[in-house]
């Protein structure tokens, strides 16, 4: 019974450990960060492998918010984000990339908006050699990834929305100030909607058109979308935002009238009703004064 009892033990003990190895060799490693790729220099890179390229803002004119970085060794273009004072590209090399060197350039992928076409050789990637099974399980990997992320952070005191991907972050019961300067918007042309908006809301302003937006104390967290909306033009995606857990005591402030905005019929009435009160209530007195005056 003993030696029965042993032999159980022992076959229970191996297939425990076999299954730890399987699942050992069946788990995904934790995937690293992206290589960086210094300017004008090559490096050596596999199939399926993240690459980085990363300069300072505002040092170069052909790289800033929403430029691509491209290379025929990649499977789709990086595009410049905003990292506070760092503009980052993240690109995967191709699984398909044949052994060889290939160019790293930066490519204007919105030359309407800014005039120019831009491009510029950054560096090389190496692709190194790569048999069928490797290339096989390199898909597989690069198909379960999470896409990168399209969220940009400036720095401190700039307006919002640098881009349309700047995205804030704001309590329930929260102000954000909008402000535009390129879109050329005209005063009172411009309404911003968003559902965590407590209402909509227009821009107004000689040329540089800004507003005041309030979030819902009943917003939800999560990532929010503005729309612009010009008369005589279709809406779009205009700016984010992301809504962060509520305070305790969010209360929503009482709406008032927007800059330009026209009062409602029912404070109008109530307006003009007061002064005509006050109006009457004065032209009271002054005909008691007249009167004691006379005596």
């Amino acid at each position: 019974m003993r030696i029965e009892t042993t032999r159980i033990g022992a076959a229970g003990l191996l297939a425990l450990l076999l299954a730890s190895g399987a699942g050992s060799a069946l788990a995904a490693p934790a995937e690293g960060p992206p290589r960086p790729l210094p300017t004008s220099a090559e490096l050596s890179v596999r199939p399926g492998e993240r690459v980085i390229v990363t300069t300072e803002a505002q040092r170069s004119g052909d790289a800033f918010s929403g430029v691509r970085v491209a290379s025929p060794a990649f499977a789709a273009d990086g595009t410049f984000r905003m990292d506070n004072l760092l503009l980052n590209a993240v690109a995967t090399v191709s699984c398909t990339a044949e052994p060889g060197s290939y160019e790293v350039r930066f490519g204007s992928s919105r030359s309407e908006d800014i005039g120019v076409e831009v491009d510029r050789l950054w560096g090389r990637v190496r692709v190194e050699p790569a048999d069928a099974a490797e290339r096989a399980e390199c898909a597989r990997q690069v198909a379960a990834r999470p896409p990168e992320s399209m969220e940009e952070n400036y720095p401190a005191g700039t307006e919002w929305p640098a881009s349309p991907w700047d995205v804030r972050s704001v309590q329930p019961g929260g102000e954000l100030h909008a402000e535009d300067g390129l879109e050329m918007g005209n005063d009172g042309m411009v309404e911003l909607s968003s559902p965590g908006f407590t209402r909509p809301v227009v821009m107004h302003g000689d040329r540089h058109v800004s507003a005041t937006v309030r979030i819902r104390c009943d917003a939800q967290p999560g990532l929010y979308v503005v729309h612009w909306n010009e008369k005589g033009r279709p809406a779009k995606e205009w700016a984010r935002y992301r809504v962060t857990a509520p305070p305790a005591d969010c209360r929503e402030p009482a709406p008032s009238p927007q800059a330009g905005e026209a009062a409602s019929p029912v404070r109008w009435f109530l307006e003009v009703a007061a002064a005509l009160a006050a109006a009457g209530v004065g032209t009271w007195i002054w005909l008691r004064l007249r009167r004691k005056t006379r005596r």
